[in-house]
């Protein structure tokens, strides 16, 4: 029975940062399951023996993680596999060596996460994966999976005529974006309105916005400790159409159109996706703090019994 090559890759982290990959080979016969196996039991043994390469760039352990959903991480040991003379599709498993230390997680039959994969848990039901969902070709629609997210919801409240709960789900919505685009800092929030949005249109500052949102968030009013501090005006929202002239300052508040509000933010969402056109490298951070976000779209869904064909209901 002809022997194959099949190769142990390593991606090798130390102190929160990898720098290098590297690798093993073997040359087994049998199936695929057997050479499987048995690179899987050949990890402690072949890891530090294994010939390493540079990276192009460092990875954390998390942006390793949005690589592999992206797919494609083969291409970071190309060099180590054109040196070992490897076939063009080899057999081959990877494992990450965090401080001198095998560190697996889960096993999975390719190098690109996908669906209940990123999570790690075996769940009942099914839970869609967005990057498959959103992705057409090599065209990611960011712009779609906002919409779906949160501004079908976002309209749907509005059309209900529930206000304040449609605003609390916008404030939540920038509040997301602002974690995605800047990361658990101070100020996320402020910093990506003032990055995405024009919100001079609408007569409001984004610190007011940001008082607005943690007072309509945490106690349903409009005064949060600031305001009634006096260190921050009050902003209260109205309902009318966008070519409305916002109303002046009273003195006591600020009234602001929550419907022209909706329509900034949407147009923000638009202006913050296109710099992913412009600076691709940013796609990994995306991927890495999406991912641990939740929707309706993206909950498992399990019937309450065998016979059950639908969610349940109120």
């Amino acid at each position: 029975m002809t022997r194959e090559k099949i190769f142990n890759l390593f991606i090798f982290f130390e102190n929160g940062v990898a720098n290098e990959v590297g690798g093993r080979f073997h040359k087994l016969s049998g199936d695929d399951f057997q050479k499987q196996e048995f690179l899987k039991c050949n990890v402690k043994a072949d890891f530090p023996n294994a010939v390493r390469v540079s990276l192009p760039r460092a990875f954390t352990p998390e942006e390793w993680r949005s690589q592999q959903r992206i797919g494609n991480v083969l291409a970071f040991f190309e060099e180590y596999l054109s040196k070992s003379n490897a076939p063009k599709a080899p057999l081959f498993g990877i494992t990450a060596i965090v401080d001198g230390k095998p560190k697996i997680d889960q096993t999975i039959d390719s190098d690109t996460f996908r669906g209940e994969d990123v999570t790690g848990f075996k769940r009942k039901g099914e839970m869609p994966d967005y990057l498959v969902e959103y992705t057409t070709g090599n065209r990611f629609h960011l712009d779609r999976l906002i919409n779906d997210d949160y501004f079908e919801a976002i309209k749907c409240l509005f059309n209900a005529g529930k206000y304040v709960s449609m605003a609390k789900l916008l404030m939540s919505c920038v509040d997301t974006l602002a974690y995605v685009e800047h990361g658990d800092k101070s100020k996320n929030f402020v910093l990506w309105l003032n990055e995405y949005c024009e919100l001079e249109k609408l007569g409001i500052t984004s610190e007011e916005l940001w008082e607005f949102r943690n007072s309509v968030l945490h106690m349903t009013n409009l005064s949060s400790r600031k305001v009634l501090k006096g260190d921050c005006a009050r902003i209260t929202p109205f309902i009318a159409g966008l070519d409305m002239e916002t109303p002046g300052d009273t003195g006591d508040e600020k009234p602001f159109n929550l419907y022209a509000l909706v329509h900034e933010v949407a147009a923000g969402v638009s202006r913050w996706g296109a710099t992913y056109n412009e600076h691709p490298e940013k796609s990994l951070k995306f991927i890495e703090r999406y991912d641990t976000t939740i929707s309706d779209a993206r909950l498992a869904q399990v019937p309450i019994s065998p016979s059950a064909a639908s969610s349940p209901e109120f």
